[in-house]
């Protein structure tokens, strides 16, 4: 299971839980993702689908990545640690992305359109949208025009501009009034909305 930490609420194991977990900074992330179109449209349908199931080859190839970064972490030297784990967590990304690939259809798509959708997702995931929610803003930002920020979503994703930025901020909302004791005033403050009755609206669509 792939997931954002920040929309990722309190976890509590039971007493037989076993766990190993990696944890990596966004921009490391990036560093490990292969640059292909494929890349993007992946990663959008990993968003939407963030559980796949794998056996045979494929479970064990990506457990013998998952154990080598672990020991890269743990007995590589200092001087080249970093190095040597991205090393090996690159090609764990291969493997899941090859993994992943096999498991559902996508479209060839041009390596400037995925480049286009790809900023456009790392705005949202910077959090623009807690002020921008039109896709107007990231056209411009973008450099392109919205009816052609909307043709590059579609024909990337399946789904419009407007979606994905409807999605990033209803997590955003939920994980708020879920996990930050807060009012609905005071979430409507911290995304920016003119009022309750505007945020009430928001949400009722």
């Amino acid at each position: 299971m792939i997931a954002m930490a920040s929309h990722v609420g309190r976890i509590e194991p039971s007493e037989d839980c076993q766990l190993c977990q990696l944890l990596l900074p966004a921009e490391l992330q990036v560093d490990c993702m292969p640059h292909s179109s494929y890349g993007t449209c992946g990663w959008l349908h990993l968003f939407m689908h963030p559980i796949f199931q794998l056996d045979g080859d494929a479970l064990a190839i990506l457990r013998r990545d998952f154990e080598d970064v672990a020991f890269r972490s743990a007995h590589t030297p200092e001087a080249y640690r970093q190095e040597a784990v991205l090393q090996s967590m690159r090609i764990l990304y291969l493997d899941a992305m090859n993994a992943h690939a096999a498991l559902f259809e996508h479209e060839e798509v041009s390596q400037r359109a995925a480049d286009i959708m790809s900023r456009f997702i790392q705005m949202l995931e910077g959090g623009s949208y807690r002020k921008h929610r039109t896709v107007a803003y990231y056209a411009q930002e973008l450099c392109v025009t919205p009816k052609h920020l909307h043709k590059i979503s579609t024909q990337v994703s399946g789904r419009t501009p407007s979606y994905w930025i409807r999605q990033f901020t209803m997590m955003e909302i939920r994980h708020l009034m879920m996990h930050g004791k807060l009012t609905a005033k005071e979430v409507a403050g911290k995304m920016n909305f003119d009022s309750v009755s505007h945020f009430s609206r928001y949400i009722s669509r």
